[in-house]
C-alpha cells in the first residue's frame, strides 16, 4: 500500500511540475525574446544608418529677395521619434521704394527639434513637430530704426505630412506656429508654412 501511495505521489508531483513547466513556457519565452531585443539594442548603440540630414533651402529674388539655408542633423531612436539639430541662416534685402536704397539683414541661429510620427502609411507619413529657435538678427530691421541685434527664442509648435522617398528621406510640407509672437518677430503671422527635404544614410 505505501507503495501504491509513494507512486502515486510521485505521478502527481511529475504531472504537477510539467504543468507548471508548460504554463510558463510562453511567458519565458517572451520574457526571453523581450530580455534578448533589449540586449541588441544595448548592443547596438550608436547606428550610422539611423542618422538622418536635411533642412531647408530656397531663395526668391527680386524687390524683395529671401534665401534660406538650414541644413539639419538628426537621429532616428525608434521607427517613429527623430531628434536633432538645425543651423539656420537667412539673408534679407529690400529696396525702399521711396528712398530707392536697398536694406539688407542677416539671420543666424540654431534650432533643436523632435517629431513623432503620428500615422505611417506607405505614401505618407502625418507627423507632429517641435522647434525650440535661436536667432540672432537686427529686431529694429523691419522699423527702419537703429540697428539693434538681438537673440531672440522661438518656441515652435505644429506638424505636417512626410512623404518618403527613398530609405530613410523624404519631403516634408508642415505648419508651425509661434508660442511666443512678439513685436518684433521675425515671422510675419502664423502659421509658418515650412518646406523642407530629409535623406538618410
Amino acid at each position: 500500500m505505501k507503495k501504491i501511495v509513494l507512486l502515486s505521489a510521485l505521478v502527481l508531483v511529475s504531472f504537477f511540475l510539467q504543468g507548471q513547466t508548460r504554463s510558463g513556457s510562453i511567458s519565458d519565452v517572451q520574457r526571453g525574446q523581450q530580455n534578448r531585443a533589449v540586449q541588441d539594442d544595448q548592443q547596438r548603440g550608436f547606428q550610422k544608418e539611423n542618422l538622418r540630414f536635411g533642412g531647408n533651402l530656397g531663395a526668391t529674388f527680386g524687390n524683395t529677395t529671401f534665401v534660406d539655408i538650414s541644413p539639419a542633423i538628426g537621429y532616428q531612436f525608434t521607427h517613429r521619434f527623430q531628434a536633432g539639430l538645425g543651423l539656420i541662416y537667412n539673408y534679407y534685402s529690400f529696396r525702399d521704394w521711396i528712398s530707392g536704397n536697398r536694406f539688407s539683414m542677416s539671420v543666424y541661429g540654431v534650432k533643436p527639434y523632435a517629431q513623432f510620427s503620428v500615422l505611417q502609411l506607405p505614401s505618407f507619413h502625418i507627423i507632429l513637430r517641435a522647434e525650440y529657435g535661436l536667432l540672432n538678427y537686427d529686431v529694429n530691421f523691419w522699423w527702419f530704426r537703429e540697428p539693434k541685434r538681438e537673440w531672440v527664442h522661438y518656441p515652435l509648435l505644429g506638424g505636417g505630412v512626410l512623404l518618403p522617398v527613398g530609405q530613410g528621406g523624404g519631403i516634408m510640407i508642415q505648419a508651425m506656429w509661434d508660442l511666443y509672437e512678439k513685436e518684433h518677430s521675425i515671422y510675419s503671422r502664423n502659421p509658418i508654412i515650412q518646406v523642407g527635404f530629409m535623406f538618410g544614410m
